[in-house]
């Protein structure tokens, strides 16, 4: 077995998931390898780069993108921009991570039409790269517990800082870019297929983000979700699935313990008054070194779990019906489904 080489990274944007949970999980990857960082002020960079022992500091973004050592790039700038330097960074023959949501509207995507096929490209939902979810999806897959039918998810949190960057329309802010694409996928990777309509309902703040937004998903063939995502509510998240002959639980779904066991709960019980649960249990894991780890390994040939720019483009075209209903009232056709 040959030596791993690291892929070598390059940092678009000295955002707060950047400094606190990518470049961390880089630093403990033994394929990965955080080579430069480049944000608008240059000491912004150079503070997260000396904090990270990141070698590298640049004033722009430009500069990353044009440093021959740098491999692949993660974009972590605000939602609007994601899809220019998605391109940018792949016509300078990178291999792209790209923040949620990769773009506001699946249109948007066009902008990378004709980019070089070798290239890898992903919308960087870290929460499929935890072992958890591979085996969730392995399970449904098998049918041992019968089709599975229905999907609840909840996501939310309190956010105070009136100056971040969720709080503006123009750049993506709100519930949905922020939680709901997560949701959205959430379902989506669960029932293995794309949804055929949508139905939401938003609560708009004097700003215009949405502040609570509730979906309802047909699937068709009897199988729907419903997920509610907020920014102005206590902290949850939780997913459930009901399938023929199982309810499945996972507590703590989108960000699992990085101390305690985190669990795949699985109630055959067909009586209301007890339950026959099964634990699956997985070791406490940092999913955002999970996420580069497999991404840096899809880079260099190997079989990992990776989701292209199809997938991408999917989730953003429920993004846009999700939109429509709620502007509308009405169900919205999910186009391409």
């Amino acid at each position: 077995m040959g030596e791993t080489v690291p892929v070598r990274w390059g940092i678009l944007g000295a955002a707060r998931i950047a400094d606190g949970a990518v470049i961390p999980g880089m630093v403990k990857s033994a394929y990965a390898l955080p080579h430069a960082i480049g944000a608008r002020d240059r000491s912004r960079a150079q503070d997260m780069a000396d904090r990270h022992g990141v070698p590298y500091a640049y004033g722009s973004y430009a500069e990353v993108i044009a440093d021959p050592q740098v491999e692949a790039v993660y974009i972590a700038l605000p939602n609007h921009l994601h899809i220019e330097w998605a391109r940018r960074a792949a016509d300078a023959g990178k291999h792209v991570l790209v923040e949620k949501p990769g773009a506001m509207r699946a249109a948007d995507y066009a902008v990378l039409d004709g980019v070089d096929p070798s290239l890898k490209i992903s919308e960087a939902f870290m929460v499929r790269q935890q072992p958890r979810w591979i085996r969730l999806r392995d399970i449904l897959r098998s049918g041992e517990y019968g089709v599975p039918l229905t999907f609840s998810s909840l996501l939310s949190f309190t956010m105070t800082n009136g100056q971040d960057f969720r709080q503006q329309p123009e750049w993506g802010g709100g519930a949905y870019y922020d939680l709901g694409c997560y949701t959205a996928m959430a379902a989506r990777y669960a029932f293995d297929a794309e949804p055929l309509r949508v139905f939401a309902e938003m609560e708009r703040n004097a700003a215009g983000i949405d502040l609570f937004t509730s979906v309802i998903m047909d699937f068709g063939g009897g199988r729907q979700a419903s997920f509610m995502v907020s920014l102005a509510q206590a902290s949850s998240q939780s997913i459930q699935i009901v399938c023929e002959r199982a309810f499945i639980n996972l507590p703590q779904a989108y960000v699992p313990s990085h101390r305690d066991p985190n669990l795949i709960l699985i109630d055959t019980s067909a009586d209301h008054a007890n339950s026959e649960i099964t634990t699956l249990s997985f070791p406490a894991l940092d999913q955002y070194e999970e996420e580069v780890t497999n991404f840096s390994r899809a880079v260099r040939g190997e079989k990992v779990p990776y989701f292209d720019l199809a997938d991408a483009r999917s989730n953003a075209a429920v993004c846009d019906a999700v939109f429509a209903s709620a502007n509308s009232g009405t169900w919205a056709s999910v186009k391409g489904a």
